[in-house]
């Protein structure tokens, strides 16, 4: 076998896709039975591929779904327009048909639409913004409306979900989209994001329009006894050995993560000609470091002086961070001065919060931090 049996970087599916099976059996489950759910969990952790494997495994014809991804997507008219033609490309096989049946779904607006060879996947819809801002609730029923015509259900997931509340005047889109959807019988949504701080502020603030709108779901990491059975399995069946020790340390090293054990089993697998030894595990840890270095240089030249000593605070185990001790330690400044930086750190994806407890979303980031700023103050 000359493929590398480890996936990252991509949607994972099928006999790559590790375990998760309580969580795809409960998501198909909310698909099947009308439950709306969010799913949260930071990035590279495998949820859109979760989503999507419990899409494939959701086997009803009746059931029609709807996948878009508002990670670039950046203001509400570029939300709603990607947002029916989504909705209309999942459901309508036939031009003919399309054009035919359109006429009946909006009253008050009237659509631009061109196709390709095929318009399953091939279709443009433009509206008349003006027209669009004063009946938008036409374009947010849509699923609705053509789930009742066509005697369909509906599943519209949504991914980076958070980021809806980046768009000027987001309440008066949140409070609109949730007042209708809200009363959809036949459509069920599943929204779901990575950055966890913006997606409770969403849906767990009482003032806020979503809240309590559906089940809510914080994707945990992968169990070291499920990465077990799947890294050794994937070598041996590829014609070379690891040992369970080996594995763990790799999950033990990557901390769990799935884009990183993934990651370095595939470059142990590549370096290795039979059985893995601790020389194999060493030289990938470092092909893996040196070829991801330059990116973490370039998020360390975007943070401040107090910032990266923060960080550095936070890899050597500091808990108090505010203590008089600690922050002359470190250079950290105020206690405000603390605060500010841990929201901004939080902000830009490199530590998570739970309570008292931050830790680093990148594992080979914070190997990569120790490793250069080893023996410095950073100040």
């Amino acid at each position: 076998m000359n493929v590398s049996p480890f996936q990252y970087g991509k949607i994972v599916s099928e006999r790559a896709f590790v375990n998760r099976t309580r969580e795809k059996e409960l998501l198909s489950h909310h698909f099947k039975s009308g439950i709306n759910t969010i799913l949260i969990s930071p990035r590279r952790w495998g949820k859109t591929s979760l989503v999507k494997e419990s899409i494939r495994l959701t086997q009803e014809k009746s059931i029609k779904f709807v996948f878009i991804d508002l990670f670039s997507i950046r203001d509400e008219q570029e939300f709603l327009t990607t947002f029916a033609r989504e909705v209309i490309k999942a459901t309508m096989n036939k031009r003919e048909e399309l054009i035919k049946d359109a006429r009946s779904w909006f009253k008050q607006l009237l659509p631009v639409m061109s196709f390709g060879i095929d318009p399953s996947s091939e279709i443009s819809i433009k509206f008349n913004w003006e027209e669009a801002q004063q009946h938008r609730d036409e374009i947010i029923n849509l699923p609705e409306i053509i789930a009742k015509k066509k005697k369909l259900r509906i599943v519209v997931c949504l991914d980076e979900f958070q980021n809806i509340a980046r768009f000027p005047e987001n309440l008066s889109i949140e409070k609109e989209l949730r007042s209708c959807w809200q009363h959809h019988e036949n459509v069920t949504y599943c929204l779901f994001g990575s950055k966890r701080h913006m997606m409770l502020e969403l849906f767990n603030q009482s003032e806020r329009p979503f809240y309590r709108f559906g089940d809510v779901i914080l994707l945990e990491k992968i169990a070291t006894a499920e990465w077990m059975p799947f890294i050794t399995d994937r070598f041996s069946e590829s014609g070379k050995t690891i040992s369970g020790e080996q594995a763990e340390s790799i999950i033990r090293m990557m901390k769990n993560h799935p884009y990183y054990v993934q990651m370095y089993c595939d470059y142990v697998w590549t370096l290795s000609n039979g059985p893995v030894t601790g020389e194999t595990l060493g030289h990938a840890l470092g092909e893996m470091i040196d070829h991801t270095s330059f990116i973490f240089q370039e998020d360390l030249e975007n943070l401040s002086i107090t910032q990266l000593n923060l960080l550095k605070a936070i890899s050597a185990g500091e808990n108090q961070l505010t203590a008089k001790a600690v922050m002359d330690k470190y250079k950290l400044g105020t206690p405000h001065n603390v605060s500010k930086n841990k929201k901004v750190l939080q902000f830009k994806d490199i530590i998570d919060t739970q309570g008292n407890q931050l830790s680093f979303l990148d594992p080979l980031f914070e190997i990569w931090l120790k490793t250069m700023f080893k023996g410095s103050n950073f100040g």
